[in-house]
């Protein structure tokens, strides 16, 4: 049963990994990589994740050199695998909060959008989505002032396109590398790669268009999210590295 009284719809392998998670907590943390904490549903859909809940298979892998030795050792805890361009496999009404930081990007415009409402399904009415995306504005105000000459640093004019193509991150500058499971992995998912970039307008206007209400932009972990501090992480914020969006699922749907 879930918190809410009803029949929960999360299949019988995950509920075993995260029955603990259900119990104690309301809140769910997308793409939650490696030092997701103890007290979210961590969910993610990363290879690297799957093999932290598979150390025999990764281990065997390891031994013949497939994947490097400490692929998917690093995990803090044990997340939930699952592809973030399906359903979320939560029932309706359940969370009380989403958190997502450098996910968005990831996905296709129209995955991000069919996200965007599954969050919505899943969030009780008033509940609380935050969304961290790298800030296309600050993108873009930083390749201007290195081609209009602002920079202290010569060379900074010159490569400024380099830089701005580094942090957009739509492709790497060389194909993969690595052995034939990593090529074919990431000619596969090209989830590493970004499809879609946002600032903080576009992504309150995403955020609107799914439902939500009370969209507004908010700073490093000020939040109306309890203990949002335990997922948000400096380096993904501060700098010009993110924006922050915050909005309500309407009390009354």
């Amino acid at each position: 049963m879930s918190a809410t009284g009803q029949v929960s719809t999360v299949p019988a392998v995950h509920r075993r990994v995260h029955s603990v998670d259900f119990a104690m907590t309301d809140r769910l943390n997308l793409g939650c990589g490696p030092s997701a904490p103890v007290g979210w549903v961590n969910v993610d859909g990363s290879w690297n994740a799957w093999f932290s809940n598979h150390r025999r298979f990764r281990k065997v892998l390891a031994t013949l050199g497939l994947i490097p030795s400490n692929f998917g050792a690093q995990w803090k805890v044990r997340p939930l695998i699952h592809d973030l361009t399906k359903p979320l496999p939560f029932p309706a009404n359940g969370m009380s909060a989403v958190y997502a930081s450098h996910v968005l990007e990831h996905l296709y415009l129209v995955d991000a959008q069919k996200l965007l409402e599954e969050c919505k399904r899943v969030l009780r009415p008033g509940g609380i989505i935050r969304l961290v995306v790298p800030d296309l504005h600050a993108m873009a105000l930083d390749y201007l002032s290195k081609k209009e000459g602002r920079s202290p640093c010569a060379l900074d004019n010159a490569a400024a396109a380099d830089h701005l193509n580094e942090r957009l991150a739509f492709r790497n500058p060389s194909p993969p590398a690595g052995n034939i499971v990593f090529k074919l992995y990431s000619l596969w998912k090209d989830f590493h790669s970004h499809k879609w970039m946002y600032d903080g307008e576009s992504l309150a206007r995403y955020l609107r268009l799914a439902g939500f209400q009370q969209v507004s932009r908010k700073e490093f972990r000020r939040s109306d999210i309890p203990g949002i501090e335990e997922v948000e992480e400096e380096d993904r914020v501060l700098g010009g590295a993110g924006v922050c969006v915050e909005a309500k699922k309407p009390k009354v749907v």
